[in-house]
């Protein structure tokens, strides 16, 4: 069952707050759920049932796992979990057991597949892959690349390709963790390793930053204090919704580590204590950013905030200040808003969240399992049309029941008492909370790909994103974040979805970049195909979702001819005083009942299963840019090379 909003009233603050509370039961389901297997590589695997996956695989017989993923028709059985791996970097090495026909001897089957040199040089297995033939089974152990995999698989070489046994994932030491679902619902683990790259610094525009907490402790570089309106505490966070934000993108206290906890945060505090901003502070915020990015290493802004008047890109000034932000170098990240109803279509109405360059995220409800089966939208996660025709959100993140840092004397902490799950730690929902997951990968990337742009940032983001099946096209952007996706890409070319705008940025007077916002508008009220070249890249066709689909719907002629940007009515509502005076707010949804810690929480036996689909076997070794085996070197441990007394003949020639 899912919940049902209540009706907005006339009021404000209703088209910010979601409404209702999720009433099924978690926790029956949660145990022993399978994970989502769009993880980066591994080299050995957790405890599972072999036989038990042969077993599958003989009723799966030649067929194979047919087509999906993205691998064509597979002849042969591949596992599940092999796949996904294979996915993220086929060049990785798996230890694995082939089995053959019932019909063929091991030592016959393997000198097929080793004789066959039909495919590529790098396809073809050699006789050193080879580690033992078997006895009580039609099949051996080798050790296989996944484009060897692939290629065996494809061919019908083998029955079934199923990993090896080799290690439980559960003696992997975290240097941090986190037992909530949605880290390991968006592959954020391969982020919390000792090998992993530094991160640059997340700019946090929102009501402060405890820095006192040990979520973030000795990496909150300066808070710099920008809000105009009375009642802000000058110092930490009186609110509390900054240091909850902070600590989604990047805490590391011990339980809950956010998606970068190496990054350095910088809090940009433009609210008082009631979570209220003008959107002069928004502004402000956004030059203050553009001013010392590279003092600090700004290259990620974090807004989860919105403005309440309507907006257009040619007119809005927090638009055209997180352009600027974009425009030379800043990654802006915003939230899409809280004010859908029942799931329905409410279009993205408000800056910063309606602009087109910036990543826009929308909040996934991500139910009781890890994987995107049973993911919905947040029913009063925004989604739809902006003003100017755009369709965001651009890309979905878990934001409903998320737990993480308030401080004890924050509004947000008194305020909610029901929502505070330990002290120090709330439970919270919104898109506020969405966003800064998507930061915290854009920061990752950085740190992976320091030459980036934001343009890139934003393509390989989309590109990489998990298919929500269960949720409407466009509900959350083209799919759910998947940090671990986005970091092990090994594309050549990252295809951008900003294409189109470029032919609108030219150079303002001081030299920086600009967008010209009444250029764009000429040309898409005489070309209602302007759009068309963001999604012609062929480099969107690696994406798991639907571009085609995407593209015909990410900008709609009709939804922007119907805002009549040239009445005097729009004119008066975005310049009246009100515009300038208590327009933005914080983002969370304020009337979403908490629900029990232990239903939002992952199971250790799913927890190792996913840091085998990671590829996660030594703290130290990151497994989206390296080739990871268990401490020592080996792929699993040293075999005894005393002969045995009966010596069987060689396996190969």
């Amino acid at each position: 069952m899912r919940l049902k909003r209540a009706t907005s009233s006339g009021d404000r603050s209703n088209a910010l707050w979601g409404r209702g509370s999720r009433g099924e039961s978690r926790s029956n389901a949660l145990w022993g759920r399978g994970g989502r297997r769009a993880g980066a590589t591994i080299a050995s695997f957790a405890v599972v049932c072999a036989l038990a996956a042969s077993a599958t695989a003989a009723g799966v017989g030649s067929s194979g796992n047919g087509g999906g993923r993205g691998f064509g028709n597979l002849r042969s059985f591949v596992a599940p979990e092999l796949l996904s791996s294979i996915q993220q970097n086929p060049r990785q090495s798996f230890d694995v057991i082939l089995q053959g026909s019932p019909k063929t001897r091991s030592h016959g089957f393997i000198q097929k597949v080793v004789q066959d040199k039909s495919g590529a040089s790098d396809e073809n297995v050699g006789a050193g892959a080879v580690k033992k033939e078997f006895l009580s089974l039609d099949g051996a152990r080798l050790t296989l690349t996944g484009r060897q995999i692939l290629r065996i698989a494809r061919v019908g070489l083998a029955q079934s390709i199923v990993p090896n046994d080799t290690v439980k994932m559960s003696g992997v030491q975290m240097p941090t963790y986190n037992t909530q679902l949605w880290p390991w619902a968006t592959g954020a683990a391969v982020d919390w390793l000792n090998g992993t790259p530094k991160a640059p610094t997340i700019a946090i525009v929102d009501s402060g930053i405890d820095a006192t907490r040990s979520d973030v402790a000795g990496r909150v570089l300066g808070q710099v204090n920008l809000a105009s309106l009375p009642g802000n505490t000058p110092t930490g966070d009186g609110y509390g919704h900054g240091t909850f934000v902070a600590g989604i993108a990047a805490g590391s206290a011990p339980g809950y580590a956010g998606v970068a906890p190496k990054a350095n945060l910088m809090s940009v505090d433009i609210m008082n204590d009631q979570g209220q901003a003008t959107v002069a502070d928004v502004v402000a915020a956004a030059d203050w950013i553009l001013q010392n990015k590279t003092t600090y290493n700004i290259k990620v802004a974090n807004f989860s905030l919105h403005s309440v008047s309507r907006a257009s890109v040619q007119f809005d000034p927090i638009d055209q200040a997180v352009e600027k932000l974009w425009l030379n170098g800043v990654t802006v990240v915003a939230a899409a808003g809280n004010y859908a109803v029942n799931g329905a279509a409410s279009g993205v109405q408000f800056a910063p969240g309606n602009d087109p360059f910036v990543i826009t995220v929308g909040a996934a409800d991500i139910g009781t399992q890890v994987s995107a089966r049973d993911d919905t939208s947040a029913p009063w996660s925004a989604w739809g049309y902006t003003p100017d025709g755009f369709m965001k959100p651009d890309i979905g993140a878990p934001g409903r029941y998320m737990v993480g840092p308030v401080p004890t004397s924050g509004v947000l902490y008194s305020q909610r008492p029901a929502s505070v799950t330990s002290p120090g730690y709330m439970q919270l929902s919104g898109t506020s909370f969405a966003a800064p997951v998507v930061s915290g990968a854009a920061a990752m990337l950085l740190g992976q790909h320091p030459t980036w742009t934001p343009d890139q940032v934003k393509g390989a983001l989309m590109v990489s994103a998990t298919p929500e099946p269960q949720v409407k096209l466009g509900q959350l952007g083209v799919g759910d974040v998947n940090v671990a996706a986005a970091r092990a890409l090994r594309l050549n070319h990252i295809p951008n979805p900003n294409a189109a705008l470029e032919q609108f940025v030219g150079a303002a007077a001081d030299g920086t970049a600009v967008f010209d916002a009444a250029a764009w508008a000429s040309a898409a009220s005489n070309d209602a195909a302007w759009s068309d070249a963001a999604w012609s890249d062929a480099a969107w066709s690696d994406a798991a979702w639907a571009s085609a689909a995407w593209a015909s719907a990410a900008w709609s002629d009709a939804a922007w001819a119907s805002a009549a940007w040239a009445s005097a009515a729009w004119s008066d509502a975005a310049w009246s005083d009100a515009a300038w005076s208590d327009a933005a707010w914080a983002d969370n949804a304020n009337a979403e009942p908490p629900v029990p810690v232990d239903q939002t929480t992952i199971d250790p036996q799913t927890q190792d299963a996913e840091l085998a689909a990671l590829g996660i076997v030594d703290p130290n070794c990151d497994p989206t840019v390296d080739t990871c085996v268990l401490p020592g070197g080996l792929l699993d441990p040293p075999a005894d090379t005393t002969p045995p007394v009966d010596t069987p003949p060689a396996l190969l020639p």
